[in-house]
């Protein structure tokens, strides 16, 4: 019975809660109303109390407000919602209410707490997320997100209006598809990084626009997760003029070095008060000096005295900004007088002086053939330069005119010493017949022929395209070793993949079987006629191979690199088998993939250890957690009622025999007793079961049998309580198992849906049997009872004196029961619930 002094505490704790706590009539109207409701709306008690509720909510939730209270009114159980209120100053203000109906009153009890501030924090966010969004996608940015393969799964910012992709070209395809084939490499290499690293930076590189153009990009890769998934936010910016007016400075500063290093004329850079800041190396051997010997010495001070004061006169008007020519003599000791021509011209940046120019050319013979020679030179470096093969020229008379810097290497020799040799001496005469009897074909013809040849001095296979001319032919050497050497050791895999016993497999570049060793046919059963011009795959896959290996390696096949990969095949007999691939790539000499060389090791010995292991590891850990929990139930119900046994045989003999406290704890004593038996009894059962699954004696079992039985024994208790199930259990389902569990599995389900039934509605059962996509038969157990707090149970639904229900008598050893007997029968069970809706259970049965 409640005191006074239980009330004073109720109000008080009542008046303090920050929640609003009131109570209305049937008919809407507030009887009374807690201090909070002023804190939250503004109006005191006396306000509140009288008012109906459709006074406060705000118009627009006034119908849904009203029709939550009524329901609430009509249900024993809470009832929750949302809605906006108007304060006394017409503010608007969320109130999160939750309704019980109090029946000894008739009055509604509501609590309501007030959750503007979580409201208006949710609005910000969301427009704070539209600002960034309109931010990120007017920015110059390109944004995306890729998974762990680089497969983008969102794309946005500046992405279609820099490289005029629309998102959906790009999502669901893998980024590097995208890149410079000179790239790829380097992007593969950074994105790896990623798995040790949060962020990681790809230097700049290539990627192809929609276009079709190559645009520079610089990007920054960092790890995000969602959903408890791996993926990856890319942040990339166009840099394509930057990168290029920067490549364009770097080629024109390795142009202009090559230039200066390479010049014959005497060249240097020298202070505005005539200093040597750098010297070319001609200028170096004509001083007979090494550049750190004269660098920040004056020039004139090491030139031949008599011209001294004409160079340094020329330095004084050149530092004044002119360009200043002249040409002079000098007489160098040993060698004969040399007419120069001197050049300083002033560099000016930004209109200061940094440095000055000055060249020294020999003039002396053929000075305007040899500049005309240097011009065309550079006309003919630049554009010849630019190919990876080595080119030359031959005049009429097989002599060479001109040399590339890779046609130097191939011949050995040098640009200025090759020039006008006869092409022969670089050839035996057998060798020189073969280029000979081609090289005149395209001459006689005027077409263009192309052959191959061995080099023999450079042990070099080349490919050679001859272009006839008017004054002579050009010609261009392609190094073709490694195609060469790849067909041999084609030839070579060939030959050692009929002497070992891992399976080799040749394909073409769309995977079609070309070749297989005899190790192959002799593991899998098939052969070679069975297998030319299909895929291994399609031949050798089964029902139990992993489609994501599969996918796997169908990727990579479309990459150029070698991989690796582990996959379930099957005999010609159906048996299992086991490979380990290595499959190798075969390129032309225009990096295209005309074959795959896949090297196949039978592992299916070590796999079938492997799972022997892996099933001896979950027994271990079935008999741990077997053991935990008999632990578990030996230290809490078992204990609980003898340790209340011994305290009542204590008390027993301290009270008089013929006495009622006797008589009481004598009862209780043997209620203790019993609850310990029962305890012992479910071990003893638990145990048994246990013990016996390995050793079931299985048997085929016609599934609507066994179901039809268990409902039948429990007719009467279905025709108890109105309920009703129904049936649809596929014809002449059979599956392999004890029917003693298969039977206890139904009737522990149905009589749990008879005790747990929903006490507002009559019990609705249905038991659907069907062949399941696995191959066994699935099992689905539905009723419509009083269902449970899923997040609640949590891992605890199928153990052992768990329950979840209080208004029913029981022990909790059902379901786990359940539990044990489809595990024994080597099957799995999962459950699903939702309160006062119901609950369904979902069994699969082992394939047998």
């Amino acid at each position: 019975m409640s005191t006074p002094k239980d009330f004073r505490i109720l109000k008080t704790m009542v008046s303090s809660s920050p929640d609003m706590i009131c109570a209305l009539s049937p008919d809407g109207q507030f009887r009374q109303v807690s201090d909070a409701c002023h804190r939250a709306l503004g109006y005191d008690t006396n306000e509140m109390i009288g008012k109906h509720l459709s006074e406060i909510i705000h118009p627009d939730d006034v119908a849904t407000a009203l029709e939550k209270f009524l329901v609430a009114f009509g249900h024993a159980d809470p009832v929750g919602f949302e809605s906006r209120c108007l304060s006394k100053n017409g503010q608007e203000v969320h109130i999160a209410w939750s309704a019980l109906r109090a029946a000894t009153d008739e009055l509604l009890i509501c609590v309501g707490r007030d959750i503007t501030q979580q409201r208006q924090a949710a609005q910000q966010a969301r427009e704070q997320q539209l600002q960034h969004r309109a931010i990120i996608e007017n920015g110059f940015d390109m944004v995306g997100i890729v998974d762990e393969q680089g497969v983008y799964t969102y794309v946005g910012g500046a992405t279609q209006r820099i490289l005029g992709y629309r998102p959906e070209e790009m999502v669901g395809r893998s980024g590097f598809d995208f890149f410079h084939p000179d790239d790829l490499a380097m992007g593969l290499a950074c994105f790896a990084l990623l798995a040790t690293q949060d962020v990681v930076a790809i230097p700049d590189f290539r990627f192809r626009a929609a276009s079709g153009e190559w645009r520079w990009l610089e990007t920054s890769v960092s790890a995000l997760v969602q959903d408890g998934n791996q993926s990856y936010i890319v942040n990339s910016r166009d840099i394509t003029e930057r990168k290029l007016s920067s490549l364009a400075q770097a080629e024109s500063e390795q142009r202009f070095r090559a230039l200066f290093d390479n010049d014959s004329a005497l060249t240097v850079f020298l202070t505005p008060d005539g200093r040597i800041l750098d010297a070319n190396p001609a200028l170096l051997t004509f001083l007979k000096k090494a550049k750190k010997d004269v660098i920040n010495l004056p020039l004139a001070g090491l030139l031949p005295e008599e011209v001294r004061p004409l160079f340094e006169q020329a330095h004084l008007e050149a530092a004044g900004g002119a360009k200043v020519a002249f040409e002079t003599r000098v007489q160098i000791e040993g060698e004969a007088e040399k007419t120069l021509k001197v050049t300083k011209t002033p560099l000016v940046v930004n209109g200061e002086l940094i440095s000055v120019h000055g060249t020294v050319r020999d003039i002396t013979e053929m000075a305007t053939a040899q500049r005309l020679i240097k011009h065309q030179a550079a006309q003919l470096n630049t554009l010849l330069e630019s190919i990876n093969d080595a080119f030359i020229s031959l005049d009429k008379d097989w002599k060479l005119t001109y040399i590339n810097s890779q046609a130097e290497q191939l011949l050995g020799i040098s640009r200025e010493g090759g020039l006008g040799i006869n092409f022969w001496r670089f050839f035996s005469e057998e060798a020189g017949g073969v280029y000979y009897q081609h090289f005149q074909r395209a001459i006689d013809t005027g077409e263009t022929v192309r052959f191959e040849a061995y080099f023999e001095r450079e042990q070099l296979w080349l490919e050679l395209k001859a272009y006839p001319f008017a004054d002579g032919l050009s010609v261009l050497f392609t190094d073709i070793t490694k195609r060469v050497e790849d067909e041999k050791q084609l030839k070579l895999l060939a030959l050692v993949a009929r002497g070992t016993d891992n399976g080799v497999v040749i394909t073409d570049a769309q995977g079609r079987t070309e070749w297989v060793n005899e190790a192959f046919m002799k593991h899998t059963g098939y052969s070679w006629q069975e297998l030319v011009g299909r895929t291994p795959g399609a031949v050798l896959q089964g029902p139990e191979t992993d489609p994501t290996t599969v996918s796997f390696i169908r990727e990579r096949m479309q990459q150029p690199a070698p991989f690796s990969a582990t996959i379930l095949n099957y005999k010609k007999s159906g048996k299992k088998l086991w490979f380990a691939m290595d499959i190798t790539p075969i390129h032309n000499e225009a990096g295209e993939i005309t074959q795959y060389v896949a090297i196949q090791q039978n592992i299916t010995y070590r796999k079938e250890v492997e799972a022997s292991q892996a099933a001896m590891t979950q027994d271990l850990y079935r008999h741990n957690r077997d053991l935990q929990q008999f632990t578990y139930v030996i230290s809490h119900n078992l204990r609980a009622p003898l340790a209340n046994a011994l305290g009542l045989a204590k008390v027993l003999l301290k009270v008089d025999k013929n006495t009622d406290v006797f008589a009481t704890t004598l009862t209780n004593l043997q209620h203790s007793m019993v609850q310990a038996d029962d305890v012992l009894k479910d071990l003893n059962l638990v145990l048994s079961i246990r013990d016996k699954k390995d050793m079931l004696a299985l048997e085929p079992l016609v599934m609507k049998d066994v179901c039809q039985q268990a409902v039948r024994d429990l007719e009467d208790a279905l025709r108890a309580c109105g309920g009703q199930v129904a049936l649809d259990i596929e014809e002449q389902l059979i599956t392999r198992g004890n029917r003693a569990y298969l039977y206890s599995i139904f009737y522990n389900l149905l009589s749990n849906s008879i005790k747990y039934r929903s006490e507002q509605r009559p019990l609705q059962v249905e038991i659907v049997c069907s062949t399941g996509a696995h191959g066994g038969a699935t099992i689905t157990f539905t009723d419509n009872g009083s269902g449970f707090d899923m997040f609640k149970a949590g891992s605890d639904v199928f153990q052992l004196y768990k329950r979840f229900h209080t208004n029913q008598q029981g022990r909790g050893i059902g379901l786990f029961l359940v539990k044990t007997h489809v595990e024994a029968m080597g099957g799995k069970i999962e459950v699903t619930s939702e309160v006062n809706f119901g609950t369904r259970f979902t069994i699969y049965l082992d394939k047998r």
